[in-house]
């Protein structure tokens, strides 16, 4: 992300979501309930996980009570865990995201809107987190056409070092707009080391 548009997304989502991040030196995902995991092995034969654990998505009558909107909360902890030598030189990106399925649009275009009020980040000794990236989008727009189909949105994300860590998230606010008929929304945690390594772990699917 360029630097300017960094501070233009920080400046915009503080404003409408008063976002907080607290950091804590500590276990990373201990004592979590996992919901899924996946992993890859790299090229030094590390072991690189994503790790979605204590989902919840509760959906909620919308506020702007437009029978196109769907609102919902969501609260879960997004991790990572690398183990196999050379932990501690490990560098990436981890991105918090949807999968959302809809029948049919009404304009062929789905608006998404996204709020923080609680992120804390808990990483290990050795580890760093970017917290600044782990503002996410204030909202986007996608030309999508009238359906059936399925939208792929990343809503926040942060670069990220050493053997684990992960982000624990309280009353985080989304909708989409725009939808016919029912919603599916399927949360994930996508990890990218430096080196392009990909792995992508997918939480409980919720529907209204």
């Amino acid at each position: 992300m360029r630097e300017d548009s960094r501070r233009a997304v920080v400046r915009v989502a503080a404003a409408v979501a008063s976002a907080a991040a607290v950091v804590v030196l500590g276990g990373g995902i201990a004592g979590a309930g996992v919901d899924s995991v996946s992993s890859i092995v790299d090229h030094d034969q590390r072991n690189i996980q994503a790790i979605e654990s204590d989902t919840r998505i509760d959906f909620v009558p919308p506020l702007d009570n437009n029978p196109m909107t769907r609102e919902w909360f969501h609260s879960g902890t997004a991790g990572y865990q690398i183990t196999g030598d050379k932990v501690d030189d490990w560098h990436g990106h981890i991105t918090i995201g949807y999968m959302v399925g809809y029948p049919a649009t009404f304009d062929g275009k789905l608006k998404f809107q996204y709020q923080t009020p609680g992120l804390e980040v808990e990483v290990g000794t050795n580890t760093q987190v970017d917290i600044f990236d782990l503002i996410p989008r204030a909202g986007v727009e996608m030309s999508v056409g009238f359906g059936p189909g399925i939208q792929t949105v990343e809503c926040a994300g942060g670069d990220i070092s050493g053997a684990e860590g992960s982000i624990r998230m309280s009353g985080f606010h989304g909708t989409v707009t725009g939808v016919l008929g029912q919603v599916s929304i399927r949360p994930f945690v996508k990890v990218v080391s430096n080196s392009g390594d990909t792995v992508v772990t997918y939480g409980p699917t919720s529907t209204i």
